[in-house]
């Protein structure tokens, strides 16, 4: 194995001194990929007190081990860091981890309505299931079902009896409801729509049960569970996010109680990995008092910044694009190209209290006319505030075009973007949403990369499990559903991928001098794998399985 010098520089200067001695841990024998540089390795790597005080070949870490240091041999498998899920919905598992997910394949076997129905059928007929709570579905795909379309309110009806019950998109964006559901979010026929968004009737005028964007954030306030709940389903969700390696996790859109729940879990010393949190916009400066200090840890839990939802789902063809969809959806006129969910001015408000309160801004922006929303309101608050290191980041960027990733870099800003599109939605944006030309430029990556632009990959789990092996998979590959490559010079190396999920994602929350490297002083968060992503073959990174999740020198997660 070809050890780097700086790696071996590293390992000796950290052998000399004597305060780092007696290592807690020593792992040997492994092709560790530090992600300092493509071509660098290790073999060993020595912890202490949760810190990597060692990294080089076996002699050298060895020089670390005192009487009482474990040493374990990794046998030629591969350590990388700890992998960080730089856009998630942590917390939306919560309430959900219990329910049914829906899913296509082939995360599921969801593929028609029936096998939707009889899924929460089957759900529904747990005994003792309580008959005064709004139940939750997530996870259906109208693009992948057999009858290529929403359900409705009354197929729901058949198999849900005294439930109260909303099914929600696999993008989080719209949801159908059965009758009894939408009696309980409040809604009726004469219910008007929120702005920015809409609430599905028949041509007489009566509900189909189908709501998207802000109509849907009337099921929200039931998304809650007990105390008890809470800790149980905690415990699941840590155990799940570990499974993939994930040791920091992120909220990427808590409303204030949420914030709040997090907050007591960290108070309860329940959180074995770490959580950022981002607070709803228009909830920010309410819970800003009632939170630790912003950018800092308690407990593992941190009031990371502000999060606004600029538009919809590109899927769900709710993303506010500049120019109409390619195939427009039935009922709107020819030019419909989506909607914002916040006007200009309303979006240059926002901003400027992230900006006001020095507060990391994250912003979801799926569609172009979004994301000029977004970078036209960080130029005028970098213009007022002065040029700060705020790593304003873009949420998704589907769309993003050429000329704004050139503003993006002007501004200082990152990108986080989605590439698992690629493969989930690719024929679909290729097809019906998008056409040929932006659907193939979906996740500019490329463009990202050639003018200087750093950017993170995502899963926003619970869009699709936070699997970081399958986000690396999606980026370095562009492969859909039916096999097409689509935009090739878009494409990622499978190291630039680890960067993505690593030092970049550190770099993003604020935590690159901590973690994302395998290096003397940083956290010992690591993840050991069966086998090398950097030396595979692309398209089988997706198979790769995570065996063992180190959080802070402590095994999580075994497989």
């Amino acid at each position: 194995m070809k050890l780097s010098k700086s790696i071996l520089v590293i390992a000796l200067a950290a052998a000399s001194g004597s305060a780092l001695a007696n290592a807690d841990l020593i792992f040997t024998n492994g092709d560790i990929v530090t992600v300092t540089g493509e071509a660098d390795r290790a073999q060993a790597v020595a912890i202490k007190n949760s810190k990597i005080i060692a990294v080089g070949s076996n002699a050298d870490v060895l020089k670390e081990q005192g009487s009482n240091t474990e040493v374990r041999d990794l046998g030629g498998k591969t350590m990388t860091p700890g992998f960080i899920d730089s856009h998630g919905h942590f917390s939306q598992y919560l309430p959900l981890i219990n329910s049914p997910f829906v899913y296509p394949s082939p995360l599921g076997n969801s593929d028609s309505l029936p096998a939707i129905q009889t899924m929460i059928a089957e759900y529904l007929a747990q005994p003792g299931l309580d008959k005064d709570r709004l139940h939750f579905a997530f996870g259906y795909d109208n693009t992948e079902l057999v009858e290529q379309r929403h359900p409705t309110r009354w197929e729901l009806d058949d198999i849900s009896g005294d439930f109260a019950l909303c099914l929600v998109h696999i993008s989080g964006h719209l949801a159908v409801c059965n009758s009894k559901g939408l009696d309980v979010i409040g809604y009726n026929k004469d219910t008007p729509a929120p702005a920015g968004g809409v609430i599905h009737k028949t041509k007489e005028g009566e509900l189909t049960g189908l709501i998207e964007e802000s109509a849907t954030y009337a099921m929200f306030p039931h998304l809650n569970i007990s105390p008890q709940e809470l800790v149980v389903n905690l415990a699941k969700v840590q155990d799940m996010f570990m499974s993939y390696g994930v040791t920091t996790a992120q909220e990427g859109l808590a409303m204030a109680h949420t914030m709040r729940s997090m907050k007591q879990m960290a108070d309860n010393n329940l959180l074995k990995i770490d959580l950022l949190s981002y607070a709803k916009w228009t909830d920010f400066e309410g819970i800003i008092n009632d939170m630790p200090a912003l950018g800092k840890y308690h407990n593992n839990f941190k009031f990371a910044g502000m999060k606004i939802t600029g538009d919809g789902s590109p899927q769900g063809k709710t993303a506010y694009l500049s120019t109409p969809y390619f195939e427009v959806p039935h009922s709107h006129a020819y030019h419909y190209h989506g909607y914002p969910v916040l006007n200009q001015e309303e979006m240059n408000h926002f901003v400027d209290i992230a900006f006001k309160h020095n507060a990391q801004l994250i912003s979801h922006a799926n569609g172009d006319a979004a994301a000029d929303q977004l970078i036209n309101a960080v130029e005028k608050a970098n213009k007022k505030y002065g040029e700060r290191d705020h790593r304003t980041t873009i949420i998704h960027g589907q769309t993003a075009r050429l000329d704004q990733i050139q503003r993006m870099v002007e501004a200082n800003m990152m990108a986080s973007f989605f590439p698992a599109h690629t493969y989930f939605w690719g024929d679909y944006h290729k097809k019906s949403v998008l056409g040929p030309w932006r659907a193939s430029n979906i996740s500019p990556m490329g463009w990202a990369n050639e003018y200087g632009l750093k950017f993170t990959i995502h899963m926003d789990a619970p869009v699709v499990y936070p699997d970081q092996m399958r986000n690396m998979w999606t980026a370095v590959n562009r492969i859909t559903r039916s096999g097409e490559t689509l935009g090739e010079w878009h494409k990622i190396s499978p190291y630039q991928a680890l960067e993505a999920v690593t030092i970049h994602a550190a770099y993003q929350n604020f935590e690159d001098a901590e973690k994302g490297t395998v290096e003397v002083g940083k956290r010992a968060d690591l993840v050991i794998l069966e086998a090398n992503p950097l030396d595979v073959d692309p398209m089988v990174i997706k198979d790769i399985k995570v065996l063992e999740t180190i959080k802070d020198g402590n095994t999580v997660f075994t497989l």
